[in-house]
């Protein structure tokens, strides 16, 4: 199955699990069953497992300085009931304090976004964000997140983020994956290493708004006018430079 995701400027076509970029082969890591097994709602024993490929990561598809764009590409999977997902990370704090931000566009599928913010008393808050096939996702500062494919074909995104930081994984891996885990069926469960203080389920233009955030398609706007994009390495411009 080809699945074309631009025409224009660059033309990127997945190939089933294949990236290319006007005709040419893009690389890419792919996070397996095995490497996630500690951040799943149900314990998984491998013995006896395929180790299966639970997402594919194609960085650097595009670059400008020092922001990139990515596609990632999660199939429509479960895991003892849960759906496919990411590992789930933070970002560190930038010079101005701020952690920094990152951006995600769904290209093919739906998805539901979990964001969660620490508070000072050891809860978090957390914000459900579904998404549609061009919606675009702001990831504010201080949020980890989680991406989910809550349909029923693969999932595509792209997200874009600077390049000079290194994730953080550690907070998910503690804790057994995020505040929630989603299932097939739709529903969440909470987990219980978390004490949530707030949850709230908001649209991806409503989420946007609260930062002074528009976009209408990421590759495009990045190409055209990458100066729009400075808040991811300079989060305190978010609101300030649309």
């Amino acid at each position: 199955m080809v699945i074309v995701l631009y025409e224009k400027p660059l033309r990127m076509e997945l190939s089933g699990h294949d990236l290319l970029v006007d005709g040419r082969p893009q690389p890419k890591t792919v996070r397996t069953l095995s490497e996630m097994v500690r951040v799943f709602m149900s314990h998984v024993e491998m013995e006896g497992l395929e180790d299966l490929a639970m997402y594919y990561m194609y960085r650097q598809v595009y670059k400008r300085e020092t922001t990139r764009f990515d596609i990632t590409v999660i199939p429509a999977r479960q895991i003892g009931g849960e759906c496919a997902k990411t590992y789930g990370h933070y970002h560190p704090r930038s010079e101005d304090g701020l952690a920094y931000p990152e951006i995600y566009q769904v290209l093919h599928g739906s998805c539901t976004f979990l964001l969660q913010k620490k508070n000072r008393n050891g809860s978090v808050d957390v914000s459900i964000i579904g998404a549609k096939e061009k919606d675009v996702v702001l990831m504010p500062p201080f949020y980890g997140h989680v991406s989910i494919n809550s349909g029923k074909d693969d999932l595509v995104l792209s997200n874009l983020v600077y390049d000079r930081f290194e994730s953080m994984y550690r907070e998910y891996e503690t804790n057994r994956g995020a505040a929630y885990y989603y299932l097939k069926d739709g529903s969440l469960v909470q987990n219980s290493n978390y004490l949530v203080e707030k949850s709230e389920r908001l649209g991806p233009a409503e989420l946007n708004a609260r930062y002074g955030f528009q976009c209408q398609d990421l590759f495009t706007e990045f190409y055209s006018k990458p100066e729009k994009f400075a808040f991811l390495e300079k989060p305190s411009l978010l609101g300030k430079s649309q």
